[in-house]
């Protein structure tokens, strides 16, 4: 991902309203992302729910979105994670069969890999089994509880994992972050590994310190305020970043206000993309919640110039 910062989306997974898996909606919610900016897509994240769907569902929602991508300048990242690693590479090779752009898998979060060896063994065959696709490792240590060093990771794995690219580093750990940019290189342009950041919070202090893109849940409707605030970020004008950053985190603590991943889904369908309810164990937000919402997130200033219509099902 060489030249200006590229932003990565994790769709939220889409369901009817009796929580069935509802493919059509890919389609719509790629046509959005494509029309925001989007360079990609990291499927089966965490704000896609991907530990409360079975194998079956993350494989068809995984070929729908490559299907759909062709159509499209947009990368698709399959994360392929599970507590059982043969499902993992179950997914991994079904990756690679229908044509994915790279793959991701985040530690086991059960019975956890207690050292960075642990953590590896278990990498090495869901990597194997995507064949020549880029490897990324998903951080996500506030979810999986697996604190392990990534610097450590990527220097150990790099020898038993031919396809590692990098890392989606979900973690606010910017000294870890510093490391892992710099290793095998004197600057994270001529770095060894490609890192994704993954904290919407504190986007700019991950392009700040040389990550080449980001993933993040609130790409998915607040694209254009990101990228508004790079490119202020990009052209020297840091005092317009900064307030951009800022406002995205009062937009994130109201969203959060609510519970954020039923509020997020809700303001897809502010947008006209209708991505459902959200999965048990998590709770959706009531019929007034979702006025409340809309009416707060459209006076914050990363929703300015955004159109929200309320879809009929909310």
């Amino acid at each position: 991902m060489a030249g200006t910062f590229e932003l990565i989306a994790p769709p939220h997974a889409p369901f009817h309203d009796d929580g069935s898996l509802n493919l059509s909606v890919v389609e719509r919610q790629a046509e959005h992302f494509a029309a925001a900016g989007i360079a990609g897509v990291f499927v089966s994240g965490t704000t896609g729910e991907s530990l409360s769907l079975t194998v079956q569902e993350r494989l068809d929602l995984a070929k729908r979105w490559i299907d759909v991508c062709r159509e499209t300048d947009m990368d698709v990242i399959l994360q392929v994670g599970h507590n059982c690693v043969e499902d993992a590479r179950q997914m991994a090779a079904h990756a690679q069969r229908e044509g994915a752009d790279a793959i991701a898998t985040m530690a086991p979060s059960f019975l956890k890999p207690a050292s960075v060896d642990d953590l590896i063994n278990c990498c090495i065959p869901v990597a194997a089994a995507a064949g020549d696709l880029p490897f990324y490792l998903y951080d996500i240590p506030m979810m999986t509880d697996v604190r392990l060093s990534m610097p450590e990771f990527l220097t150990k794995a790099k020898d038993q994992i031919p396809n590692l690219k990098g890392l989606k580093f979900t973690n606010p750990d910017l000294v870890a972050l510093q490391e892992c940019l710099h290793l095998g290189g004197d600057s994270p342009e001529t770095g060894e590994f490609e890192i994704l950041f993954g904290c919407d919070e504190i986007l700019l202090a991950g392009a700040m310190l040389g990550c080449p893109g980001a993933v993040g849940s609130t790409y998915n409707f607040a694209a254009s305020h990101y990228r508004a605030m790079i490119d202020s970020f990009e052209s020297g004008d840091i005092a317009s970043a900064r307030t951009g950053q800022h406002e995205a985190v009062h937009m994130i603590r109201t969203l959060q206000r609510y519970s954020f991943m039923p509020a997020a889904k809700s303001v897809m369908s502010f947008l006209g993309i209708d991505c459902g309810p959200v999965r048990a164990p998590l709770s959706n937000i009531s019929l007034a919640q979702k006025s409340l919402l809309k009416a707060e997130l459209q006076s914050l200033p990363a929703f300015t110039g955004v159109d929200f219509e309320l879809a009929a099902s909310c």
